[in-house]
């Protein structure tokens, strides 16, 4: 009797050590969310932006005074150089599909600009290169300067870069064939 009543004390006593221990909650994953908005306005130019930077997605909107468009439309020409474009009236979108799904979009219409990135599908590189591009683009909506640039010398150096990218290509296609004709003479 004595032995029973010592196992069931000794039962009831590793029970209740076992639910006082405290156990170490798993804290909840902090999203990696940020979101930043930005107005300006002046005497008559104002704008507003709006960047939703997050784990899965990049999105960047803004509104801008329609004396800033073509700056604007000259920043992601040099910048999204090589992602295909597609004119429609007077509305441009680059565009990126990977798997039947959108990776990378950009709008720009006449006083708006709309840019996402699916970070899930694109790489860390591509997504710095986007973030790096939203950041040029608020500084510039939202500064008080109208931006001058000179689009036919903006072209040509993006042509020379372009000539310069095909020389290298060609020197490199020539050295791979005469490596091809020399295996073939052996």
């Amino acid at each position: 009797m004595n032995l029973l009543r010592l196992t069931i004390a000794l039962v009831l006593i590793a029970l209740t050590a076992c639910a006082q221990s405290p156990r170490v909650p798993t804290p909840p994953q902090t999203p990696n969310n940020s979101h930043t908005e930005v107005v300006t306005s002046g005497s008559r130019v104002s704008s507003s932006t709006s960047v939703s930077d997050s784990n899965g997605s990049y999105k960047f909107r803004s509104k801008f005074h329609s004396s800033k468009r073509d700056g604007v439309e000259n920043i992601l020409s040099d910048a999204l150089d090589g992602i295909k474009l597609y004119r429609k009236n007077n509305k441009l979108e680059w565009e990126i599909l990977q798997g039947g799904e959108v990776l990378f979009e950009c709008s720009l219409n006449k006083n708006r600009l709309s840019i996402f990135v699916d970070k899930e599908l694109s790489t860390g590189k591509f997504n710095k290169r986007i973030k790096n591009l939203g950041e040029e683009l608020q500084a510039y909506i939202s500064s008080h300067k109208r931006h001058s640039f000179n689009r036919s010398a903006n072209t040509i150096a993006r042509a020379e870069n372009r000539l310069e990218r095909a020389k290298r290509e060609l020197q490199e296609s020539i050295k791979n064939l005469e490596e091809v004709k020399r295996a073939n003479e052996q």
